[in-house]
């Protein structure tokens, strides 16, 4: 007799530009759209910080950090094969996640919005020493790598800022070839898109947060997964726990 069966042979997902483009060819709208309400979000405060303005940048961006969790849970559901409707899904992603998206949202602007300025004045003054220019794309790519952990984690796990924080920094080294590629491809890509504004608002409105969020993401996935596994697994033990504390005791 045959060992053959007519069971359908599972396949891996696909990974690097294959990857990418299958989920620009099935998400490519939703991506776009939740990109686009990111772009709007951060508008307002990234303006005032370009033009020098930065403790009201603080304030007006508190508005892109729901916008920005949003489009990241719609990447992370796209990396994950997710199913379903995607305004209703953003939505619920913008009910769970708000409130703890605030402060991020707040930083980043500000963080997006001093790196714009900083920028356009060491390019403006002609004389930056070198030095000057590998001090602040050190620091750049540090804050954007931290960044990049950070925020994947608001939509994905309901943890306080604190704990978020310092799970970010262990990533970040602790992944530190992906924060790397990550880092690399956000620095380059709003750095240019920075630099050259307004040259570059079309790129914006095109792109915008989606792109690189989503190449980024891509890259540090796998990562994202371990620390999601461990959590759930660490709460279905807690739950069994609990559950077995809870339980009724007899007397023999």
């Amino acid at each position: 007799m045959s060992n053959e069966t007519n069971e359908t042979p599972v396949q891996g997902r696909k990974v690097g530009i294959a990857r990418f483009f299958e989920l620009l060819g099935r998400d490519l709208w939703p991506l776009y759209k939740s990109g686009f309400l990111c772009v709007l979000g951060f508008l307002p405060g990234t303006a005032l910080a370009v033009f020098g303005m930065m403790a009201g940048s603080a304030l007006l961006t508190v508005v892109g950090g729901p916008f920005l969790s949003g489009m990241i849970d719609t990447v992370l559901r796209a990396l994950r094969d997710e199913p379903g409707y995607w305004w209703n899904t953003y939505k619920r992603a913008w009910k769970q996640n708000w409130r703890q998206s605030l402060v991020p949202g707040a930083l980043l602007g500000l963080f997006v919005g001093s790196w714009a300025w900083m920028l356009r004045a060491q390019a403006e003054s002609g004389n930056t020493s070198t030095a000057l220019w590998v001090a602040s794309f050190a620091g750049i790519f540090v804050c954007t790598g931290f960044f990049t952990w950070l925020l994947a984690q608001v939509p994905l796990v309901d943890l306080p800022l604190a704990q978020i924080a310092k799970n970010a920094g262990l990533m970040f080294f602790g992944f530190f070839p992906r924060t790397a590629a990550a880092a690399l491809v956000l620095a380059l890509y709003w750095g240019a898109t920075l630099l050259y504004l307004p040259a570059t608002i079309l790129t914006i409105l095109a792109f915008g947060f989606w792109l690189p969020v989503t190449i980024a993401l891509m890259i540090v996935y796998p990562g994202l997964e371990k620390v999601e596994e461990t959590i759930n697994a660490r709460r279905a033990a807690e739950i069994e726990e609990r559950m077995a504390q809870n339980q009724p005791k007899f007397d023999q």
